[in-house]
């Protein structure tokens, strides 16, 4: 199969005999019997799958592949893997070479469903296999094979009209003068072709080498930390970054580049953040909930006296932001798609907390990291259990009139609704 010979053969790396997490991909493998599919994302018609039976080509959203997704590993690292463990266990290399076969099919059903979800890729599905399809090159083309198209569909374009020329002169016995010129045309031209549909697909290699070191370094830090603005990224960075990349440089680099390396801004206080084959890296989950919230939520408590917590987010973006929060919380509930207004093409997205034990929850984990509602908070922490009906009133107007305090008129239009003054309202927060 043309597939096997995506998967390279360089594995110099030292055998580890007792590499538990090798043996459990392998024994994790050997089902099916050496492969299982059934922990792809692929709609499937019977028992033997190939790719003419693809129906849901789904992949993650930072344009990880399948193998990646279930095993943490692509399919060169996973034969690699293999190819160790044959050395090691020659009673099951039969086994192995099986394992290894079922790997490089995954591998090429992977290409031919990255190929096939490109709305550009009819009649050139051939000529982009004899592009430039590394790992690396399939992610980049399932992320940006579609806002990159038409340079990519340009060097396809330049690539068939090379391929023919060589093709024509391949089929004459005798070459004249203008033949070899022609043929050294074609060669020019297909590999002026490649050199553009990688540096499409790689913009971030046209950059110098301390601007692109800085993108992996930052890169490294979001993994490692979660969520990080750029002046914290370059305070870690002070003895492994340039000294020419400063916090705005370093900003720009991320909103040009980062996204070749699954970084990409967030909405919420200038962070950047990582993205995962999950979802967004959140390593300190209540700071990153107290940061989004902040900025882009709100903590209220309604007319009818129901206390709500809201983060609100806008585009595909704000969707993960949502979803990744809602996944690593393990509470609240998830609202998606909804139109900003009738005729927005931009959807908005909310993660509610409505319930008392959801609440209390999310503002008893966040309280130490909220920076902007942190009264608001406290205020509704306490109006959750409070049983005294003064004091849920009180508190209602606490939290109401701090929402709209920067608004004067709205926030004057309550104090008069009410009865009451901003001294007073302070006064229902000094207990809290």
């Amino acid at each position: 199969m043309w597939g096997s010979a995506i998967i390279g053969d360089v594995y110099d790396s030292p055998i580890i005999k007792s590499d538990n997490y090798t043996t459990k991909i392998i024994q994790e493998l050997s089902q099916h019997p050496n492969f299982n599919f059934s922990s792809l994302p692929l709609e499937k018609s019977s028992g033997i799958y190939s790719s003419d039976e693809i129906k849901s080509h789904n992949f993650p959203e930072n344009g990880d592949g399948w193998l990646k997704m279930a095993y943490g590993k692509d399919a060169n690292d996973i034969i690699r893997m293999c190819r160790k463990m044959r050395r090691v266990d020659k009673n099951n290399r039969d086994e192995i070479d099986l394992i290894i076969q079922d790997v490089r099919t995954i591998k090429a059903m992977e290409v031919e469903a990255t190929i096939t979800n490109l709305t550009w890729s009819e009649g050139l599905e051939d000529i982009i296999k004899q592009m430039s399809l590394s790992d690396r090159s399939l992610k980049s083309l399932r992320k940006f094979g579609e806002a990159r198209s038409s340079s990519l569909q340009k060097a396809c374009q330049e690539f068939l009209k090379a391929h023919s020329v060589l093709t024509m002169l391949n089929e004459k016995d005798i070459w004249n003068t203008d033949d070899q010129i022609n043929w050294s045309n074609a060669m020019r031209l297909r590999k002026d072709a490649k050199k553009m549909w990688r540096n499409t697909l790689h913009q971030i290699d046209k950059i110098s080498k301390n601007d692109k070191n800085a993108l992996i370094y930052v890169s490294e830090q979001l993994e490692k930390s979660g969520p990080l603005g750029s002046r914290e990224l370059i305070r870690r960075g002070v003895e492994s970054l340039h000294k020419s990349v400063s916090p705005k440089k370093l900003s720009k680099l991320i909103k040009m580049y980062g996204e070749e390396l699954d970084v990409f801004q967030s909405d919420s206080r200038g962070l950047f953040m990582k993205m995962g084959t999950h979802g967004i890296i959140i390593k300190d989950v209540w700071a990153y909930a107290a940061g989004f919230l902040d900025a882009d939520g709100s903590i209220f408590i309604s007319e009818r006296g129901e206390p709500r917590a809201t983060f609100v987010a806008t585009g595909e973006r704000g969707r993960t932001q949502c979803e990744s929060l809602h996944k690593a919380l393990g509470c609240g509930r998830l609202v998606l798609n909804q139109r900003i207004h009738k005729n927005s093409i931009r959807s908005q997205h909310r993660l509610i907390y409505s319930s008392k034990n959801d609440l209390r929850q999310l503002l008893k984990g966040i309280l130490p990291h909220l920076k902007m509602k942190s009264l608001q908070a406290k205020a509704v922490l306490k109006f959750i259990d409070e049983k005294d009906k003064v004091k849920k009133k009180e508190l209602y107007q606490l939290v109401t009139y701090n929402n709209w305090k920067d608004d004067t008129k709205k926030a004057n239009n309550l104090l008069t609704k009410w009865g009451i003054d901003a001294d007073t309202i302070g006064g229902f927060g000094e207990e809290l």
